[in-house]
């Protein structure tokens, strides 16, 4: 596990004191051994891999969505390096930077639509497909024309759910994401997807 918490070090070992415990993070924070990302979660520093589970613990409960899983499912060409999360409760702190990636988080109305995947040995918090593309049109924000959604470059979404679409945008009981889906059944019907 490249990330792990206070209180899952004072469980699994109850007799550190609390003191003891604090002097050695704080060094080894200071040697670049571990990188403090909020207060009682830390990183190893040279970590590179389970990021998404990492995105999921710095504000809980959320779950990665908008353009990162689109990018992670393919369904648009460009690699997105921000680990975009949504949560329940809008946090204090929006945007956390780390030496090895950006981690943003949003609230979104309709908090559901995700499943839990392994992601290298990690149990991850993940928008389905249809969830993640009507949270990216939420959280962006204006309208959705049809040449917005092209300017998208959406690829390999033969497989989403219409109905699933459907569902979650009448979840969010957004007009303005009701006339998107609208703006993506035309883009889909003239580039013949």
């Amino acid at each position: 596990m490249p990330y792990f918490s206070t209180t899952f070090l004072r469980q699994r070992f109850p007799d550190i004191g609390e003191g003891y415990l604090a002097v050695q993070l704080s060094r080894w924070c200071r040697l670049g051994r571990l990188v403090k990302i909020r207060k009682g979660l830390y990183v190893f520093g040279d970590t590179v891999a389970g990021l998404p589970g990492l995105a999921n613990e710095i504000v809980a409960p959320s779950y990665l969505s908008g353009l990162w899983a689109l990018g992670h499912y393919g369904m648009i060409p460009e690699a997105v390096w921000e680990y975009t999360s949504v949560c329940r409760v809008s946090p204090r702190k929006k945007v956390w930077q780390a030496p090895f990636g950006r981690f943003s988080y949003r609230q979104v109305k309709l908090f559901s639509g995700y499943e839990r995947v392994d992601w290298e040995g990690l149990p991850v918090l993940l928008a389905v497909p249809e969830k993640a593309i009507c949270d990216e049109w939420y959280l962006a924000g204006g309208e959705w024309s049809v040449e917005r959604h092209r300017e998208m470059r959406y690829q390999q979404i033969e497989s989403l759910h219409e109905e699933l679409l459907e569902e979650f945008v009448a979840g969010f009981g957004s007009p303005r994401l009701e006339r998107a889906l609208g703006t993506f059944r035309q883009w889909r019907q003239e580039a013949g997807e």
